[in-house]
């Protein structure tokens, strides 16, 4: 079985601490999980930073605490995701749907969130410093938890 084979499969089954220990020896390994479906998974703390993750499915997921910074998440289903505590430093994210997501202390600080549905998304100390926010749809952010210094929004 090809190593691919290997992580791929350790996140399929929601092996999170073999495969971010995996993760962890291979960092500089090229992984590339556009178009995949991981709905309803529990991928919780898991290592994705600095991946490609195109198309993908993660709507209804636990990713709580996961690492995706520097990644490319965009045209991405985060549909009713928990994203809690999620790292998505440098992120790109562009056209993403996070609707009905947890985003209670997730840190987007740098990324990009042009045109995603952040409709119905729950805020609670999330950081949106810098974030690119153009077009993005969101319910008022007004009496919500969320730091947007230096955000565009326009």
């Amino acid at each position: 079985m090809s190593e691919k084979v290997d992580w791929l499969r350790l996140l399929q089954e929601s092996k999170i601490k073999e495969f971010n220990e995996w993760r962890m020896a291979n960092i500089f390994e090229k992984i590339d999980l556009s178009g995949k479906d991981f709905s309803g998974k529990n991928l919780s703390g898991v290592y994705l930073n600095g991946i490609k993750c195109n198309g993908a499915n993660l709507s209804n997921c636990n990713l709580k605490r996961a690492n995706f910074a520097q990644s490319e998440v965009m045209d991405t289903n985060l549909e009713n995701a928990n994203l809690t505590d999620a790292i998505f430093l440098y992120g790109n994210l562009k056209n993403s749907n996070l609707a009905n997501a947890n985003l209670s202390g997730t840190n987007f600080m740098w990324s990009d969130l042009r045109n995603c549905d952040l409709s119905g998304a729950k805020f609670g100390k999330t950081v949106l410093v810098e974030a690119k926010l153009q077009s993005a749809k969101v319910n008022s952010l007004e009496n919500q938890s969320v730091y947007l210094k230096f955000a565009k929004m326009n």
